[in-house]
């Protein structure tokens, strides 16, 4: 069942991934080939009012509870799909909400979309990051690979087999019990995870650790391996020079000497306050959001054209393109890998990060946070080396 996850979830991602590279460097290409660098507005406009009607179509709200055991109510389309991820994923525990409705187990899942779900996800986070919103995939993909994982053990009377062998086949396929569709759940999301950064392990093990709440989770860990496995290697024969997130050849290896690690010190400590200004700057983004405009549309629009305006600034500052902040920035991480930035398009380039993705995430728009995270992460480096 695990090897069937990864297969399907695999391919979904790995189209996507494609997808949103191929439409978001065409655009900016355009864009930046133009006298009028503004015409980035149009897409990033376009893609946002594309994203506030798929929230809208066919739209179900996810409860997530946070760590301060505080319950948000989310539109499933929305934001990273992280949060929607983890409160898809604890759906079918039991709690007292939902023994009151009589939606308990699995049912509980049944009921939330899951096919419908992954693609409408699915074109949000393309127009999102393909239009030139800044952000990751990863996000958006546990998303994806959790709705296809439960998807294809939810059970369809309409679909139910009447020929004797496929019906038993069925009953052995089908899952009734939650341990088992959260076994499928963490497949889903490992496989997603492994087919982005092509690192099978680094799938597996995120995973397991997004979803763990001082519950047992461990022994599902082989399972989500082998779904995470399965797509790596798929990936990995649909195109063998490209399975790595971000390849760098040529790096010298690190002296080994006291000041080198001091330096590894500041640098751990300058990224916690980059994280600690990030958490801020995103509440404080989400509420501006939430409070001051009461139509779901408005917000999507503000958060591109200010998505816009601070790639637009960005570029302007240091004199790069577009994707320097735009976009999902891949490029700009081997950059900084391989010492070709200065410390001034670092400096630029961290805040802008930050600025643009809060501001593409907190106003609705479908973008994750793990990328733009390391992306922090290396311009942080280039300015304290």
């Amino acid at each position: 069942m695990s090897i069937v996850v990864g297969a399907v979830v695999w391919s979904a991602v790995y189209l996507l991934k494609l997808s949103v590279h191929w439409l978001s460097e065409h655009i900016l290409e355009i864009v930046e080939q133009t006298p009028f660098h503004l015409l980035i507005f149009v897409p990033l406009v376009a893609g946002s009012l594309i994203v506030a009607a798929l929230a809208a179509w066919r739209a179900s709200f996810v409860y997530y509870r946070d760590k301060d055991n505080h319950l948000h109510a989310l539109n499933d389309v929305e934001g990273d799909g992280l949060e929607r991820t983890i409160g898809l994923y604890y759906t079918s525990e039991p709690a007292l909400d939902r023994a009151l409705l009589g939606t308990q187990g699995v049912r509980a899942r049944w009921e939330m979309p899951t096919f419908s779900l992954a693609f409408r996800k699915f074109l949000a986070t393309l127009v999102t990051l393909g239009g030139g919103g800044s952000g990751g995939l990863e996000a958006s993909v546990t998303l994806i690979g959790e709705s296809l994982a439960v998807g294809l053990f939810k059970p369809r009377p309409r679909m139910i087999p009447h020929n004797l062998w496929a019906l038993r086949l069925w009953r052995w396929w089908r899952t009734l019990d939650p341990d088992e569709l959260q076994t499928a759940q963490l497949s889903g999301v490992a496989a997603a995870v492994s087919t982005l950064l092509g690192a099978p392990l680094a799938g597996a093990f995120f995973a397991i650790e997004v979803m763990y709440r001082r519950r047992p989770v461990i022994e599902k860990l082989i399972y989500a391996l082998v779904a995470s496995l399965t797509a790596f290697f798929l990936g990995h024969f649909a195109s063998p020079t490209n399975t790595k997130f971000v390849t760098v050849s040529g790096l010298l290896p690190p002296p080994l000497n006291w000041r080198y690690y001091l330096i590894l010190v500041v640098l751990a400590i300058s990224v916690a306050f980059v994280d600690i200004y990030l958490r801020k700057v995103r509440g404080g983004l989400s509420a501006f959001f939430h409070e001051r405009f009461a139509e779901p549309w408005q917000r999507h629009v503000v958060g591109a054209v200010m998505t816009g305006v601070i790639g637009l600034t960005a570029a302007l500052l240091t004199g790069e393109s577009l994707d320097l902040v735009l976009g999902t920035s891949d490029r700009v991480i081997a950059a900084a890998l391989t010492g070709q930035l200065t410390i001034w398009i670092a400096a630029v380039a961290l805040v802008g990060k930050l600025l643009a993705t809060m501001s593409t995430i907190a106003s609705g728009g479908s973008a994750g946070m793990l990328v733009p995270s390391m992306y922090l992460g290396s311009m942080a480096g280039v300015i304290v080396a």
